[in-house]
């Protein structure tokens, strides 16, 4: 896979077109082999979320970032104080998600998703199928990088789906009041 340097702007999937259609971070879900998978994502323990749920909040945080021209690459620095709401919110929200990776690191003994896929391909096919029973709660936490060939492609690929502007946000959301 790789990213077209020149020529109209490829769609999402086309870096995605070796598998079934689907979003950057439910593909970091289904590929825990990724070269830079333990970059892209740490595991966590979160049985209240399903990964799709999971996905879709990560993903909305990644864009109040990007909104805000903040790296959507998570840090354990919070924002300032006077951020915008939005901003703090969704980075607080983001740091407990990741703290929960302790916690999934003291149930399976990592929080690698490389060390996890290792694990698995080594288990037995009749445990191998009992897995999402063996796995309760961990979860797969995006962490704002997607690489293709050596170069994150995360931000592109944000962009690709439409970060709306704070104003537009806001908008709609009147609108529905």
């Amino acid at each position: 896979m790789s990213w077209p340097e020149e020529g109209p702007a490829a769609s999402p999937m086309d870096l995605l077109s070796d598998q079934r259609p689907c979003c950057a971070l439910c593909h970091l879900a289904q590929n825990l082999e990724r070269c830079e998978i333990d970059r892209e994502a740490i595991l966590i323990w979160a049985p209240e979320f399903t990964q799709g749920a999971l996905n879709a909040l990560a993903h909305r945080i990644h864009r109040i970032a990007a909104t805000h021209g903040k790296p959507v690459f998570w840090s354990p620095d919070p924002p300032p104080a006077n951020s915008p709401e939005d901003l703090f919110a969704a980075s607080s929200a983001y740091a407990a998600l990741v703290e929960r990776s302790v916690t999934a690191k003291q149930c399976l003994g990592t929080s690698s998703p490389r060390d996890l896929a290792e694990a698995l391909s080594f288990i037995s096919p009749s445990t191998y199928a009992h897995r999402h029973e063996l796995l309760g709660g961990v979860r797969l936490l995006p962490l704002g990088r997607f690489f293709v060939d050596g170069r994150d492609v995360y931000p592109r690929l944000l962009a690709a789906t439409g970060i709306p502007s704070n104003s537009s946000i806001n908008s709609r959301a009147a609108a529905r009041r």
